[in-house]
């Protein structure tokens, strides 16, 4: 009996997770495009605002990390 219920519970998860598989990879590629824009923007900023950082990273490669992170969060 708890062998009947776990095969059920198995199938049940495919094909959930098959009914779905359309939508899911862009979903995926959105989540994580703005995932990594709002990485790399904090990045950036720190490397622009926090004095251990700015003190020996050029202040442009900080605004480009910031500029690249806005671009891919709009995505």
């Amino acid at each position: 009996m708890t062998t009947h219920f776990i095969e059920k519970k198995k199938s049940t998860a495919y094909a959930d997770s098959s009914s779905s598989a359309d939508v899911q990879p862009s979903n995926v590629r959105t989540l994580f495009t703005h995932e990594t824009g709002q990485v790399l923007e904090t990045i950036g900023k720190m490397f622009v605002n926090i004095p251990p950082f700015n003190d020996h990273i050029d202040q442009n490669t900080g605004k480009l990390l910031i500029s690249i992170g806005k671009k891919l969060k709009r995505n």
